[in-house]
């Protein structure tokens, strides 16, 4: 069995946390690897099967791999808004969907989720520039 939706807000906390914790904690001499970042996780994400660790860490290296590409794709499609203004969570959001986009061709889906997660987890207007900037950019 494969929880696709499940995976996606997985993927989404840890992109959250690589975030907004940039930097390596006290006492590391790096940055945690998306992989080793997820298996100190695995606790607290349980059941995980192997399909679905693989997606996880797949969108977080997308993610990784073409943040400034992503970012700038966001940015360009903000109306009103800059990206440093964005909060975490949908910055963060944004970069997940558009990531995935780039793996899975059932846009609509994506975004759909994205937006669920949205508003579980964003503000109360967050899902509505969701929404709108993953509508202009998954076309």
């Amino acid at each position: 069995m494969f929880r696709i939706k499940y995976c996606r807000e997985i993927a989404f906390k840890l992109l959250y946390e690589i975030d907004v914790l940039p930097l390596p904690l006290p006492g590391e001499t790096e940055m945690e690897p998306p992989a080793q970042l997820l298996q100190n996780h695995l606790d607290f994400f349980r059941g995980l099967n192997n399909t679905e660790k693989q997606f996880i860490l797949t969108i977080i290296q997308k993610t990784r791999e073409n943040k400034k590409s992503i970012d700038r794709l966001i940015a360009d499609n903000l109306i009103g808004w800059k990206l440093e203004r964005l909060m975490a969570v949908d910055r963060n959001l944004l970069r997940m969907g558009i990531a995935e986009s780039y793996i899975n061709d059932q846009k609509a889906i994506i975004i759909d989720d994205v937006v669920r997660i949205a508003k579980k987890y964003g503000g109360e207007e967050s899902y509505k520039i969701i929404n709108a900037v993953l509508d202009k950019v998954l076309k």
